[in-house]
């Protein structure tokens, strides 16, 4: 295989490594009192796992929403809004997604990678919006975690 990038995209790339943390950085930091990783390998390693996570990012991975809202007709687009909005003054630290599948708008919250994940705030959910359920959908690629 060869892979022939230019200048630009280069640089580019180096600079969206460097404003991220990214598995070779965490790995390789140094902590009082923990062990020291030192990797050596080619940088073109680098840039291929890179280029694996920004797809995978573009296109998901299959996991569960709770949708909270679907409906069709002529308010349902304000509906729709109206839920989203509620929802983020009720629960502000949770992910939502608010969109147009003809001929339903659907307001559906949270990325979890499993049932049993997205059943913890599924409960809470449930006591403001009593018509919410989970759904297997695609989710947003999860963050590192530190």
């Amino acid at each position: 295989m060869v892979v022939i990038l230019s200048y630009p995209v280069l640089a580019q790339i180096e600079n969206e490594k460097s404003a991220t943390n990214d598995i070779f950085s965490i790995l390789q930091q140094e902590e009082q009192g923990q062990g020291n990783v030192v990797i050596f390998q080619d940088m073109r390693v680098n840039e291929l796992v890179y280029n694996h996570v920004e797809q995978n990012k573009r296109k998901g991975v299959s996991g569960y929403r709770i949708r909270i809202y679907a409906n069709l007709g002529s308010n349902a687009r304000s509906q729709s809004q109206e839920t989203k909005a509620k929802f983020y003054e009720l629960f502000p630290d949770i992910e939502i997604h608010r969109e147009y599948v003809s001929p339903y708008y659907r307001v559906l919250v949270g990325d979890y990678r499993s049932k049993v994940d997205a059943l913890k705030d599924f409960n809470q959910i449930k006591k403001y919006f009593p018509s919410a359920f989970i759904v297997p959908d695609e989710i947003d690629y999860p963050e590192l975690e530190e």
